[in-house]
């Protein structure tokens, strides 16, 4: 059942009715739970396939009942290592192969993300973020929500259970709220976001086709295109699911955390990853960076070394975020690119602050021209990262023979320059059309013209959808 199906919004529409037939909150966990068991049934072929999935979610909760009893460190160690090691056993990790795999299909979907509510249960249980203990039907509801199964956003215990426990009604607010974030999300994935991949699936073949020998700049100006164009496709595709869930989560009252704040407006890498997935950026923040550095301070306690242990933390995070993307030798190297990319710079601004000051520092990074040179270094260097969701090992050898490295640094460049130029044009296009809606339209009719773009977004998106009779899948699920 794919978010993008008429099945599923006649699947969420049926979860919104009965979940809002009555207030109370075990009267409504039940419904979500039969809602989750019905849509995780929904991608099985066979009963068999759910044993992973059941194995993995067994084991995480005895895990976290365990460190509730024994809050030892080794003990909350063990049981982190076991669920993680679990994890990549049946995700078939290439460097698993010492262990015989199962020799029957089993289902992969969700894995990832119940991978991380796990560890954020046996850790917060551990240290006494989460006081109560956890019942089998939160743990149920909370690891296997339909909405959030897939791909996130990642929400906090302690959050989804203030929003389970709470007798709650559905409000106006929360209708208009809802339906408003749902249709722009089907906006984002079914009109831009496929429009977006329509263009890619045109200009990647002859990119990646090794029969194709083509001369580097005209490989660098369709490398370039091709990379901008994947960009704003995972950019809207994965964002406008996000949408979609955090708005369906809105009328069956739970408040999904964001997970976007306008990524490309970021004036570093630093940033960016503050702004994009943002959940996950979080996860990884709370329990791997933020452990790694406490460690390293503890272990070699220097006030001058501080700051390059997080130098070393942030690359670690990174590469660790980027490899668990996939096993395989591409996304080695979207690995360690995100990690290169966060480490140089945070050794930037390292610099810079001992040159400038704090102050001196703040106030360069105003200045107009360097702000958004720094916005289309930042989306130049995401853009070719990515390359690694849209090629294979040998597709990117291909790619870098073919341009070599002069091809490479003047695609990077051109993305620069494409990308400054671009987010300033965005950046004083949005303030003449909100200068225009002050001076032009009354604002007793915001309703009005809210009403009026919420129109036309569906109907852009059934014409869209019309015009491309298969969307695009949803690229988060393949993680």
């Amino acid at each position: 059942m794919e978010l993008t199906s008429w099945q599923f919004v006649a699947f969420g529409a049926a979860v919104i009715v009965a979940i809002n037939v009555s207030a109370n909150p075990r009267y409504r966990a039940a419904v979500l739970a039969l809602a989750n068991v019905a849509f995780i049934g929904s991608h099985l072929n066979a009963p068999l396939q759910l044993l992973a999935l059941v194995a993995l979610l067994a084991g995480g909760y005895a895990a976290v009942a365990i460190v509730r009893r024994w809050t030892h460190p080794a003990v909350v160690a063990t049981s982190i290592a076991a669920i993680v090691f679990a994890f990549l056993y049946l995700k078939r990790y290439s460097f698993m192969s010492f262990v015989p795999e199962l020799h029957f299909p089993y289902l992969l979907l969700g894995l990832s993300y119940i991978l991380f509510r796990i560890i954020h249960l046996i850790v917060d249980s551990a240290s006494g973020g989460i006081e109560e203990p956890v019942d089998v039907g939160r743990y149920f509801n909370y690891t296997c929500n339909f909405l959030t199964f897939i791909s996130g956003p990642i929400q906090r215990f302690q959050d989804y259970r203030a929003d389970a426990d709470a007798a709650r009604t559905l409000s106006a607010d929360d209708v208009e709220a809802g339906f408003k974030r749902v249709i722009w999300g089907y906006f984002k994935m079914l009109a831009v976001s496929a429009s977006a991949h329509a263009i890619f699936l045109k200009l990647s073949p002859s990119l990646l086709d090794p029969a194709v020998v083509a001369s580097p700049w005209p490989s660098a100006a369709r490398y370039a295109a091709t990379a901008t164009v994947y960009t704003v496709f995972l950019y809207y595709n994965f964002s406008g699911f996000i949408d979609v869930v955090i708005g369906f989560g809105r009328l069956i009252g739970h408040r999904f955390p964001e997970n976007f704040n306008r990524p490309f407006v970021a004036a570093s890498f630093l940033d960016f990853w503050s702004r994009w997935h943002m959940t996950l950026s979080n996860w990884f923040r709370d329990y791997m960076f933020s452990p790694l550095l406490a460690a390293l301070m503890s272990r070699y306690p220097s006030a001058k070394l501080a700051p390059w242990f997080g130098v070393a933390g942030f690359f670690v995070t990174f590469m660790v975020m980027g490899v668990w993307h996939g096993a395989t030798p591409v996304f080695v190297a979207y690995g360690f690119a995100m990690g290169l990319g966060a480490s140089l710079n945070k050794m930037w601004q390292l610099f810079m602050t001992a040159r400038l000051g704090r102050k001196g520092y703040r106030e360069f990074c105003k200045a107009p021209a360097y702000l958004y040179f720094c916005r289309g270094l930042t989306f130049a260097y995401f853009a070719l990262g990515v390359t690694a969701l849209w090629v294979d090992i040998g597709q990117l050898a291909h790619l870098g023979r073919t341009l070599g490295v002069a091809g490479v640094l003047a695609t990077f460049a051109a993305l620069t320059v494409l990308g400054a130029l671009g987010l300033l044009a965005g950046d004083l296009a949005r303030s003449g059309f909100a200068w225009a809606g002050r001076a032009f339209v009354a604002e007793r009719r915001g309703g009005m013209r809210a009403a009026f773009a919420l129109a036309c977004g569906v109907l852009l998106t059934l014409a869209v959808n019309t015009l491309f009779n298969q969307p695009p899948e949803f690229v988060y699920r393949a993680f």
